[in-house]
């Protein structure tokens, strides 16, 4: 019988549900004017007995249709919802997706035709995509043969938009201009270079344009010139090209290639200093040795006073005149030791190389502390600077104990010596820059690897105990990554939306743009436990930019954190995160303000976020940074988007819309695959009519407030 009633059409069987609620309203009726009729006939009480007979006849009319109702919803509508929800899902998310066929059982044919639908869909994709990658190969080909040639100049090479927002850029691009983090695709290139020069040149060649005079121009549509770093530190000899649509003529962009003249220019600048010195700097003494000489050799009969003061003037002017020659000789010195070759050093590998050269002098005590870094210099030149500097510390204040440390601040690694007792006079220190050490190249002096290094050496008061002598260094932007690979058990869901909302006025133009025009961070956290208010600790936060529905995987952050606590054992043995992992790394009063000037002007999206999003908040004060931006919840769009189904962890997620995890539950790892998991939420998002960044959020506080109706039931 059920196999019969089964192969009815989705028509008929609509249709008897509807006759049966049809059918069931006269019965119904019939029955209570019986029940009333009898009522009265035993207690002769009309009005009580009409009164049964509404009440009786109300009852089973809406038992009956909430019952038949529950029977239309569990296995036509709710069938039908989840068929619709497949589709989305495979038109906009994951065209593998398969449709569920048991769930619309009494559906007829429409789940297999569906099924079918998606098949050929399938399909019609593949072939299309065959054809594109077909059609494209050669354009790859090109790409590949670019990006190579780029990535072997010797030139850093820019590409901007004509609003000044990078579009391209080499690795060689990120060394010259010493950046990492601030240069970034759609960011503005004034982020990293003064604009004055780029402005200037752009309108020299738009005017050479406009007056129609680049064609018989020898540079054409390119000019060179000279401009610096936004820090004014390094200076750059450039050359701006402008690319014009070949249709109508017009400004597209233009292709910035530069490199590093500051060594050339400033040695250029020494060489006139020198030229001038020896030759202006000198006419003075060497004139006045020559007055007296002729005066000594013309005059027989001078005054003996008189000779003896020209015998004065004599020794006085060739004594300043040697003096001159020295300083001339020094100058040439270091011009001529400028260039130099350096490369990234960590710190912690230089600091005990430092360590394990005392450590068979007794006199010595050497402790490495601080937080490691990377530096940019000559790392075997500065070991013998900085065993020096101890030596002479010990020497002049009798120290035996020292920290030895390295820390990054304003763009700058300092590297500190640190002791108990008073600072050292400028003129002390001063005493020991010219003295030649040995096993240097050259017999250098420390002067000579400070000039190196563009390094200007000082001692002052730390607190009230100690002092320090500071080395400010050169930095290195080297990303850095850390990975575990144990797996995490599912954290419980948070609802508390006032994390997720109230984002400050700067953020406040955001709302009505479209979300795949914005720029994402999307991040996670690993941390000692799962209850922030309760003094656990963040121990690892990550996260990867997104924009224009790209993951730009080279801008990434990830940093392990000190949580300045033991992480419990009931902890460890999911992350695999120790105590001895992270005892040398910063505290999160260093890395969250380095993951907040990362995220700057960007929305924040996490999975769960207002469980990442509340030990970030915690940590606000302490940090002295405020994460007012935008949030959104990948956990609350998927329940959002498949409302059918309760199965919204990060892997269900993943494995909806078919996306490879890696590297699960560290923080770098789940960012990369929450990432990958919004990216394919966007057009999703847009056909369900949620087209900016407003109603993303509405859609989430929406499911918030949905979600806590439920909990109080």
């Amino acid at each position: 019988m059920l196999k019969r009633i089964s192969k009815l059409s989705l028509r008929l069987r609509t249709f008897l549900f509807f006759l049966f609620l049809g059918l069931c309203v006269p019965l119904i009726i019939a029955g209570g004017f019986f029940l009333a009729y009898g009522h009265i006939l035993a207690h002769n009480d009309p009005a009580s007995s009409l009164f049964l007979f509404g009440a009786a006849t109300s009852a089973a009319l809406i038992g009956c249709i909430v019952a038949i109702a529950l029977l239309f919803d569990i296995n036509v509508a709710s069938p039908i919802q989840g068929l619709i929800r497949d589709i989305q899902t495979i038109l906009h998310g994951n065209a593998s997706h398969k449709v569920e066929l048991d769930s619309g059982k009494y559906l007829a044919h429409l789940p297999e035709t569906v099924h079918d639908l998606a098949r050929q869909y399938r399909r019609q994709r593949i072939e299309v995509t065959q054809a594109i990658n077909a059609a494209t190969s050669e354009t790859q080909e090109q790409k590949k043969t670019l990006e190579a040639v780029l990535k072997d100049l010797h030139q850093g090479v820019i590409i901007c938009n004509l609003n000044n927002q990078v579009l391209l850029y080499n690795q060689k691009a990120l060394s010259l201009l010493h950046v990492s983090g601030d240069i970034g695709l759609m960011r503005s290139l004034f982020r990293v270079i003064d604009s004055p020069p780029i402005l200037h040149s752009l309108r020299r060649l738009r005017n050479r344009l406009a007056e129609d005079r680049f064609q018989d121009h020898p540079d054409g549509m390119s000019t060179s010139f000279v401009c610096a770093t936004l820090d004014g530190r390094y200076t750059l000899e450039a050359r701006m090209t402008i690319v014009l649509n070949e249709i109508e003529r017009t400004p597209e962009s233009y292709i910035l290639t530069f490199e590093d003249a500051t060594e050339e220019l400033n040695a250029l600048g020494k060489r006139d200093h020198l030229l001038r010195e020896a030759t202006e700097g000198l006419r003075q003494p060497v004139a006045n040795l020559r007055a007296a000489s002729e005066m000594l050799e013309n005059a027989d009969n001078i005054d003996p006073d008189m000779r003896d003061r020209f015998q004065s003037v004599l020794v006085v002017e060739s004594h300043k005149l040697s003096k001159k020659l020295d300083e001339l000789a020094q100058e040439y010195h270091g011009l001529a030791t400028t260039h130099w070759p350096m490369a990234d050093i960590y710190s912690a590998n230089l600091l005990s190389l430092v360590t394990l050269k005392l450590q068979d002098q007794d006199k010595f005590t050497v402790v490495m502390t601080g937080i490691p870094t990377w530096l940019h210099g000559d790392s075997h030149s500065l070991l013998l600077a900085l065993d020096q500097l101890l030596h002479r510390i010990h020497d002049a204040n009798g120290v035996t104990k020292f920290d030895i440390q390295a820390s990054h601040q304003n763009g700058k690694v300092h590297i500190d010596l640190i002791w108990e007792g008073q600072p050292l006079s400028s003129s002390k220190i001063d005493s020991w820059l010219n003295v030649p050490l040995t096993d240097s190249i050259g017999g250098m002096s420390l002067r000579d690897i400070f000039e190196h290094h563009r390094c200007e050496v000082w001692s002052e008061q730390l607190d009230h105990q100690h002092s320090r002598l500071r080395l400010p260094m050169l930095a290195s932007h080297r990303p850095t990554a850390d990975h575990t690979s144990e797996q995490l058990p599912s954290r419980p869901e948070f609802y508390d939306f006032n994390l997720l909302s109230n984002p400050n006025e700067q953020f406040a133009e955001l709302a009505d743009r479209p979300l795949s025009d914005l720029p994402f961070v999307v991040f996670d956290t690993e941390t000692t436990g799962l209850k922030p208010s309760a003094g656990d600790e963040i121990i690892a936060i990550a996260g990867v930019r997104v924009l224009k529905g790209r993951i730009l995987t080279g801008e990434s952050f990830a940093r392990i954190v000190n949580p300045k606590r033991s992480i419990p054992k009931s902890s460890i043995k999911f992350h695999g995160i120790t105590d001895e992992m992270v005892k040398d790394k910063p505290p999160a009063q260093i890395v969250l303000p380095q993951f907040h000037d990362f995220a700057k002007e960007s929305v924040l999206v996490a999975h769960n976020a207002a469980f990442d999003m509340k030990f970030l908040k915690m940590k606000e004060d302490d940090c002295a940074v405020r994460f007012d931006h935008p949030v959104l919840d990948t956990l609350l769009l998927s329940v959002f988007l498949h409302d059918h189904t309760t199965a919204h962890g990060l892997n269900d997620i993943a494995k909806r819309f078919g996306i490879e995890i890696e590297g699960r539950h560290t923080a770098i790892g789940d960012a990369l695959v929450t990432a990958g998991i919004f990216q394919r939420m966007i057009p999703m998002l847009k056909a369900r009519g949620i087209h900016t960044l407003g109603d993303a959020i509405t859609a989430c506080q929406k499911i918030v407030e949905v979600r806590a109706q439920q909990a109080d039931f």
